[in-house]
């Protein structure tokens, strides 16, 4: 049995907006309505300083922008600077890769882990919907590391 890894990943709706997190190293994600910003707020404060991360262009249905956070997530806290709209609970990161490098979702299916587990949909792995914000995936270490070094090479 390996040893498994929790991976955050954050959606993205264009691939300018992830040039933008990267370049400011910050991240935050969308406002929502009352209910869901309370649960965001919840999963979010038990992201550690020190966590993996990934960034998830979603036109491209692909990975890119591994990282390491460097900052908890700021509740009290709007990003209005960096992207067109305002976006809640940016933390800081630091990048061991930049966008243009990438690794399709339906790649990584074809990862040790994700193919010793069984998975068909990359999604149910490194799960990628935006409403799962602040959820960590846990994945075999051993993919973690196959996308880092494909990402950061």
């Amino acid at each position: 049995m390996t040893a498994d890894v929790r991976v955050y990943v954050f959606s993205s709706k264009s691939i300018t907006n992830i040039w933008a997190g990267y370049g400011a190293e910050t991240w935050a994600v969308a406002i929502g309505s009352e209910s869901t910003n309370k649960g965001k707020i919840t999963k979010a404060s038990k992201m550690p300083v020190g966590s993996f991360g990934i960034l998830y262009c979603e036109p491209w249905k692909s990975f890119t922008v591994p990282f390491v956070t460097c900052s908890a997530p700021e509740a009290s806290s709007k990003e209005a600077e960096i992207w067109s709209d305002e976006w809640m609970l940016p933390f800081r990161f630091k990048a061991l890769a930049n966008p243009r490098n990438r690794i399709a979702g339906s790649e990584i299916l074809a990862l040790p882990g994700a193919r010793e587990r069984g998975r068909t949909n990359y999604a149910n792995y490194l799960t990628v919907q935006g409403n799962f914000a602040f959820q960590a995936s846990t994945i075999d270490v051993r993919d973690w590391q196959q996308i880092v070094t494909r990402l950061a090479g």
